[in-house]
This record gives structure tokens, C-alpha cells and sequence, in this order.
């Protein structure tokens, strides 16, 4: 029996281990010891030598066997041989929900710090275990037991969770702009965390014998508030209110404990009150307010729980009085805040060393900052700050007029803004402040930035368009030509020209669609009658539009003339494609009199295969194929089409 029951050494009795000696284990459904598994035994020996606290759930029945340090963690007395279900000190219900996974999978599993209320000397207690559960198994796989070991980690976990809500309190608080905030904040918070009913201030007027309750927390809306509500202190009794002008924590399990008289105890429950805690707050030596935490059922108070009461009462009060002492500052400040605010400008001051101390609200309406200390440099276009900032750390040198014009990075998007600054000096002339102004001035600048553009847009088309007319001209009267054919095509290659001119103008000379290019060059030919046209939507640039109108023109002129539109059935197909962002036009007459290579290039063929291609960034073919012309044209289309903003 050692093997399964140990005799422990000397000087560390086992009184466990004694007690499953002498139980008649026969009574229970494993049977007697002596028929237990090996393997079973061994666990048993284990868990009666484990220092650690360890229990035993063994067979289908899950019987209990555990260890002195088991008893010693959890308390009650040793429950051998009986069902662990059965059994409040054996941790079952932490155990149970991973059973099935247990004996489905072979292997063990862990309990990380969950709730589990157990009794301790008549008390219920809610405490957070670990467990470590292992399957003790047979041979051939199947479950003989579980093995639990467990420990108690309720001091760490309150630990955890009290610096979590401090940690959640403080950031709380630091918000808070108002004592109503702050009020706020705290008395929820401190009611999730003891998990109270009710929490909430009151205030304290010692000369009229009252405490008054602005806003108090309740945890459901079927508990009684107290806010708005005056009560006479003497409602308190006069031991309690004693104990609280001395500064202690009064902490009252069940107010029926209290010497009230029935008529106070009765009054105090209609109002949902029998269990408090109440921190007061004492300043020259009167008491001025106090925090108070209610249950509508008697509760006994941890000393955990009044400690962080008085931690939250001493935060909040310090909370309170910060906020206090910033609103205060805020109404002093309330005049020069709408004076500065009606302005439609953003003013502000800065300190002898530049930093601003003083914004109006504009600038974070305009750019997002608050623009005071370095932040007013946020709220400057990149580009821009290093100009802004070198102008003004010299200005700070010299004394000068702070006078410049920069971007700011708005809300909406960058703007142009004009900021000026001026010192005032004390009676030694040193400067003692900086009184600026940002003037939003984007429209004007727009204005004279879109007035330069123009007047260099219409400098540059002027130019282009004159040195396209140039060349018209050195082309077209290149050559022994009579004049007056000469000026015939002069006009006919200006028309078509402004025909282009006139489309892009459609699109303020920032684009033209393709489609339209063509059907504007062939439409005095004949238009649909003598030609077919197709291709996907395509967008020029205003370069791109200007070369391919003229190309088109001297086509469809040599067709009219020599080629298919010559002859009553000639015809000529013009299609266009989107090969790999590659656009390829194919320009096809068909119908007309036998084609043969001319024994010159013409002005056309010349502008075509060279004018054309170079514009274009692209290559333009001529075929002479025996049933008709062919013009070949392939250009990139991020060379050729349009882009946002393009304006030729």
C-alpha cells in the first residue's frame, strides 16, 4: 500500500494520506485500493507526496482524492470517496467545461486565472484559480482519472485588475475638462469595479446641517437616484457623522447594525441603502463633501474595497480641484477669447523666445493644431516651414516686423496665408510680447497665380501657334507651285487648323477626344457617306490633337485628289485600337485608281512620317499597297493622352 498511500517521513505528517489508508474504498464505485490500476496508484501516490495542491477525479463517477495542501488552500474538510460535483472545495466546475475535451484528446489542459466563489469560515468569497489539468490514462488509452493541480491566484489578479483601473481612472480624470466630468467618470467607474449599486457625491454645507447630491451613477435604471436630493446630516447619526469629520473611512456592512432607531433604518432602506461605504473630505477641519458607495442588501466590505475607495475619492477631489482651477481660468479668459475669436483672422502672441502662448480657435479650425509651442509650425505646408521659421527666428534677432507669405496646411487642403507680427517693448526696449495675425489671403493669390498662368498660356499657344503657321507657310510655297494654289492649300491647311483650334477650345486646351478629331477633319469629305470610323474612347492632348488634324487633313485632301475618294465608289476606313497602351490608327482607303509610290514625298507624306511621328513620340507609316493607301500610326499612350491638368 505504500506505493498508493504513503507513510510520510517523520516530522511531515500526512493526514490525508492517513485517511485514504483507513476509507473503505470498497464502499465506493472504484472498489478496493488493492484493485486499482498501477498506473492509478501511482497517480495517487503522486498527488498525496505533491507539496503543490493536488486533486484526484477519478473513474466515470469523477470521485475525489486529494492531497493536505488541497484542504489547506481551499479550506472545508477531506471529502474522500465522494463525486467531485458534489463536493463545493473540489474546483469542479473549473474543471468540467474541458472534461470532454480531455477525454476526447488524451491530453491535458489549463485553467488561466478564472472566478470560482468558495466559503471560508461561513463567508462566500469570491477567489481565481489556476489549474492544471492531466489525464491519468491506461495503457491502451483509456481514462482512469484527472489529475488537477491548483492554485489560488486571487492576490495577483486583484492586483492586476486594481492597477488596471487605476490606470483606467487616471486616464479618465485627465480628461475630464469640469467637476461634473470628473464626477462623472469616477462614480461609474468605481461602481463597475466593486460592482455596486450606486455611487455617487454629495456635497456638505456644515451651516445648514445638509448634504446635497448634484449626479450620482446608478448601475440600472431600477435603482433609485439620489441626485437633486438634500438630506439633513443628522439623518447620519451621530456616531457616523463623528467618525467621518475626523476624516476616517466609514465602512457599514448592514446599516441595521447601526444605532439609526427604526424610523432613520427604514427610511435609509426605501431609499435602496443598507450596505455603504463613505469617504469623507475634510479642509479646515469641516467636512466639505464626500463619496459614498450604496447596496440595497447587506454586503460584507473587503478591506480592498474601502482602500480603493479612498483612492478614488482622493483622486477625484484632486481631479475636482484641477478642473476647478482650469475652468476659472478659462472665464477670465472669456472676453479675450470672443474678442479674438469674432475676428475673422486668427490672432495670437508669442514670447520673447517665439513660442505662441496664445492661438485664436480659427487656426485649429482652419489646420487641425492648436498651433501653440511648436505645434504652430504643423500647421505650415512642408514646403514651407523652413522659409517661415528662418524669417521669424530672425525677426526675433532684430526686433524687425514679422511680415510673410506662406501655406498652411487647412483642413480642406493647403492654403495661401499671410502672417505679420508686431513686438511690444518695455521701458528698457526689451520685447516683452509678440502680437500677430494670420489673414487667410489663398483667393487673392489664386488670383494673381491663375493671372500668370494665363498670360504665360496665351504667350506659349501664341508662339506655338505662329510657329505652326510658319511652317505651313515654308511648306506650302516650298517648290515652283502656282500662287494660287499655292494659296489654296495655305487656307485649307489653316482651316483645318483652326478646326482643331476650335475643339480644344471646347475643352478649355486641355484635351480632345479622338473620335471627334477625325470626324472633324473628314466631315467637308463626305463624312459617313464615304467613310467608317471606329475605336475605343481615347482623350489627346492638345499637342497630340493639333499634330493628328493636320495629318488627317493632308489624308483626306490626297484621297480627294488622287486617291479613293477620287472615284464614286472609293472609300476609306479609319480605325484605331489599344494595343498593350499602345495606340494604333490605321488610316485605309479602298475603291479608287490604281496606287503607284510617287517619285517625291510631298509636304503631306513629309509631315505625316516626320511632323506627325515626332509629335506624336510615336511612328507613322505610308503604304502605297496596290488597292488603296495605308497610314500607319502607333504612339504610347502615356505619351499622347490627355492628362489632369494638361494644358498643352
Amino acid at each position: 500500500m505504500a506505493l498508493y498511500a504513503p507513510e510520510m517521513p517523520t516530522g511531515r505528517p500526512c493526514r490525508t494520506s492517513e485517511l485514504v489508508r483507513l476509507f473503505d474504498w470498497s464502499l465506493t464505485p472504484l472498489g478496493p485500493m488493492d484493485a486499482w490500476p498501477e498506473r492509478l496508484r501511482a497517480a495517487v501516490d503522486l498527488c498525496l507526496r505533491s507539496a503543490i495542491p493536488a486533486a484526484l477525479y477519478i473513474g466515470e463517477t469523477r470521485i475525489l482524492l486529494h492531497n493536505d495542501a488541497w484542504v489547506d488552500l481551499i479550506g472545508g474538510e477531506a471529502a474522500l470517496g465522494r463525486p467531485a460535483p458534489e463536493v463545493a472545495t473540489s474546483l469542479w466546475a473549473l474543471a468540467e467545461p474541458l472534461v470532454a475535451d480531455i477525454v476526447r484528446s488524451g491530453e491535458g489542459a489549463f485553467v488561466r486565472e478564472q472566478s470560482l466563489t468558495v466559503a471560508r469560515d461561513g463567508v462566500d468569497e469570491e477567489r481565481w484559480w489556476n489549474c492544471h489539468l492531466v489525464p491519468v490514462l491506461t495503457e491502451d488509452g483509456r481514462l482512469l482519472a484527472i489529475f488537477n493541480q491548483a492554485n489560488e491566484v486571487t492576490r495577483m489578479v486583484s492586483a492586476e485588475k486594481r492597477l488596471s483601473f487605476q490606470v483606467l481612472l487616471a486616464d479618465a480624470l485627465r480628461g475630464a475638462n469640469d467637476a461634473d466630468s470628473v464626477k462623472h467618470s469616477a462614480t461609474r467607474l468605481l461602481g463597475e469595479y466593486l460592482g455596486a449599486a450606486r455611487v455617487g457625491y454629495a456635497e456638505i454645507d456644515e451651516e445648514t446641517s445638509s448634504a446635497w447630491v448634484r449626479s450620482d451613477w446608478t448601475a440600472d435604471p431600477d435603482v433609485l437616484s439620489l441626485a437633486g436630493q438634500r438630506t439633513d446630516l443628522a439623518s447620519f447619526g451621530d456616531d457616523a457623522l463623528a467618525w467621518l469629520r475626523s476624516g476616517q473611512v466609514l465602512t457599514v456592512p448592514d446599516i441595521r447594525l447601526l444605532s439609526l432607531g427604526a424610523e432613520r433604518t427604514q427610511a435609509w432602506e426605501a431609499v435602496g441603502l443598507r450596505a455603504l461605504i463613505t469617504v469623507p473630505l475634510v479642509r479646515d477641519g469641516a467636512l466639505k463633501a464626500m463619496l459614498y458607495v450604496h447596496e440595497p442588501h447587506a454586503r460584507l466590505w473587503k478591506r480592498s474595497d474601502a482602500a480603493i475607495a479612498r483612492d478614488v475619492a482622493e483622486r477625484t477631489w484632486s481631479a475636482i480641484e484641477r478642473a476647478q482651477a482650469e475652468q476659472s481660468l478659462r472665464e477670465s479668459e472669456d472676453h479675450y477669447r470672443h474678442t479674438v475669436e469674432s475676428n475673422p483672422q486668427v490672432t495670437w502672441t508669442a514670447l520673447p523666445n517665439g513660442k505662441l502662448n496664445r492661438v485664436s480657435g480659427r487656426w485649429k479650425d482652419w489646420t487641425g493644431t492648436t498651433g501653440l509651442g511648436s505645434a504652430w509650425a504643423e500647421g505650415l505646408h512642408p514646403e514651407d516651414v523652413g522659409r517661415s521659421l528662418a524669417v521669424w527666428a530672425d525677426c526675433l534677432a532684430t526686433g524687425e516686423t514679422y511680415d510673410i507669405e506662406h501655406r498652411l496646411n487647412m483642413v480642406g487642403g493647403s492654403r495661401w496665408a499671410r502672417s505679420r507680427a508686431f513686438p511690444r517693448r518695455g521701458p528698457d526696449g526689451a520685447i516683452l510680447l509678440w502680437y500677430g495675425s494670420t489673414e487667410d489671403i489663398h483667393e487673392k493669390k489664386v488670383a494673381e497665380e491663375h493671372q500668370r498662368l494665363l498670360i504665360n498660356e496665351l504667350n506659349h499657344r501664341v508662339k506655338n501657334s505662329l510657329a505652326t503657321v510658319q511652317a505651313i507657310a515654308f511648306q506650302t510655297l516650298r517648290g515652283n507651285i502656282p500662287l494660287p494654289e499655292a494659296r489654296a492649300r495655305f487656307e485649307a491647311r489653316l482651316i483645318a487648323l483652326s478646326k482643331a483650334h476650335n475643339l480644344l477650345t471646347e475643352q478649355n486646351w486641355e484635351r480632345a477626344a479622338l473620335e471627334r478629331v477625325v470626324r472633324d477633319a473628314i466631315e467637308h469629305l463626305g463624312g459617313e457617306r464615304r467613310f467608317t470610323v471606329s475605336g475605343p474612347e481615347v482623350w489627346l492632348s492638345p499637342r497630340a490633337a493639333l499634330a493628328l488634324a493636320l495629318a488627317l487633313h493632308e489624308l483626306g485632301t490626297n484621297a480627294a485628289k488622287y486617291g479613293a475618294l477620287s472615284a464614286d465608289g472609293g472609300r476609306v476606313d479609319i480605325a484605331w485600337t489599344d494595343q498593350n497602351s499602345t495606340l494604333c490608327l490605321n488610316w485605309k482607303e479602298q475603291g479608287g485608281p490604281p496606287v503607284a509610290a510617287p517619285v517625291r514625298r510631298g509636304f503631306g507624306s513629309r509631315l505625316i512620317e516626320q511632323g506627325l511621328a515626332g509629335d506624336l513620340g510615336g511612328e507613322a507609316r505610308i503604304a502605297f499597297e496596290a488597292d488603296g493607301l495605308r497610314c500607319t500610326v502607333e504612339a504610347a499612350l502615356d505619351r499622347i493622352a490627355a492628362r489632369e491638368g494638361d494644358l498643352g
